[in-house]
């Protein structure tokens, strides 16, 4: 009789537990040899040999197995299949058909096509000492720069047992209505650098066949300097990010935390300091940053594409905006729903007018976004980058409303959050007070 599904590793390529596998020696009590690591990737029918033999007789397949799995990735495929979702996000499939149907190295040259025009995003060496860029622009690579050693090795190592959130869709909105866009799987850094390794072994090419068996979730908002890695903060953060840029952050955080009632600024300061790790072809979807932030992004492994759309286009983008949720991976209040690598040209079809901006950034270069500007980005490696969200003379009147993002991580009270709204107001009464 062929073997039924459940005699095999799984479908979705789950290895057995230790116990099943126990359970199957325990029938051939004259077995006294070494399970091998690699049983858990047997079938049942493989090991009612191996222990029946005596340990003589071996899958062919042997080592590693044909589907490879970690932890978590085998935790994410049995959510998945639990929750019966079966479709990857829109922009994960359009990326995958993207990378199909091309004939040339996409990764070497990022162009939209679908756009009026797409330029590349112009590069500096250093930034003025004091300026904020009107337009995106790319800081290259600093001599001896100070985050070049926090890659994934590091965050396994050192933040390894830290938990975060990782997310199909990522930041959150609050008119996000399927499942897979709602997708969140709470893990420990740690796993979640095993499942990007995963990922990149079995499936770097983005294969829409598979999209299912090796899901690209993202770990991003996570804020290590606020716990595990404050010792490091409170020793660099004036290094970090690019020399010259006119940040009022600090001050602002300040102002935050008395407001607020907390008692340390500088902790206030270290929850706008924070990592991203995905991987190849994990997608930030086309959105704004909130409370009219600026955004600088410093690529620290792998490389990213992103392409970019000034604040005047979001007609042509057909925004849409939400309120604050409580998502405490972030969430965005602003977002497009074109498909900028498929776009509809009956329902998106101003999308064909639009101009864009372009870069790939590499280990090193450090994106700098200003305020309302609309972005995406790919990852085309197993990336980690650190973000830093800031404001100065230009935007501080909306940094208030970053309150509403600040206490995501936090179980807060019904009256904490009915209450929020009013100490916002008088948060931002003080800084225009200190203006």
């Amino acid at each position: 009789t062929p073997p039924q599904p459940t005699d095999t590793m799984s479908l979705l390529g789950l290895p057995l537990e230790r116990d099943q596998i126990n359970s199957i020696k325990r029938r051939y009590p004259g077995f006294s040899g070494k399970v091998p690591e690699e049983a858990c990737f047997w079938s049942e029918t493989d090991l009612e040999e191996f222990f029946g033999s005596n340990g003589q007789k071996r899958p062919k397949e042997s080592a590693r197995p044909e589907v490879e799995t970690c932890p978590l990735l085998s935790k994410i495929r049995l959510e998945l299949a639990k929750r019966k979702i079966d479709e990857a996000t829109i922009e994960y499939s359009a990326l995958c058909r993207h990378l199909r149907d091309l004939r040339e190295d996409w990764y070497r040259n990022a162009r939209l096509t679908s756009v009026a025009e797409c330029s590349e995003v112009e590069k500096l060496r250093t930034l003025p000492e004091g300026e904020m860029p009107r337009e995106p622009v790319v800081i290259e690579k600093q001599r001896d720069w100070y985050a070049r050693f926090w890659n994934l090795e590091f965050f396994k190592r050192d933040c390894g047992h830290d938990c975060w959130f990782a997310r199909a869709q990522f930041p959150s909105f609050d008119n996000d209505d399927t499942d897979i866009d709602r997708f969140t799987v709470h893990t420990s850094v740690s796993d979640f650098v095993d499942f990007v390794r995963t990922v990149q072994r079995m499936d770097r090419k983005c294969d829409l066949e598979r999209a299912i068996a090796f899901p690209r979730m993202t770990m991003d908002g996570y804020a290590p300097f606020f716990g595990v890695l404050r010792k490091h903060f409170d020793g660099c953060w004036t290094e970090l990010g690019p020399k010259g840029l006119d940040d009022e952050t600090p001050r602002l955080a300040q102002s935050f935390a008395q407001v607020f009632g907390l008692q340390d600024p500088l902790e206030v300061l270290t929850r706008f300091y924070k990592i991203s790790i995905a991987a190849t072809g994990s997608i930030t979807r086309l959105h704004v940053a909130n409370a009219g932030a600026h955004i600088w992004i410093n690529q620290i492994e792998g490389r990213r594409v992103f392409f970019l759309f000034p604040p005047s286009e979001g007609r042509k983008l057909y925004e849409e905006n939400g309120g604050p949720i409580q998502e405490s991976s972030g969430f965005t209040t602003k977002i497009s729903p074109v498909d900028i690598l498929a776009p509809s040209a009956k329902r998106h079809p101003l999308f064909a007018e639009a101009k864009a901006q372009v870069t790939v950034l590499y280990l090193g270069q450090t994106l700098v976004i200003p305020s309302g500007w609309w972005w995406y980005s790919v990852s085309l490696d197993p990336s980690v980058a650190l973000w830093h969200p800031f404001w100065n003379s230009a935007n501080r009147a909306q940094f208030p409303d970053i309150a509403w993002e600040y206490f995501n991580y936090q179980k807060m009270t019904p009256d904490f959050w009915a209450g929020l709204r009013g100490q916002i107001e008088s948060l931002r009464e003080q800084i225009g007070e200190e203006e």
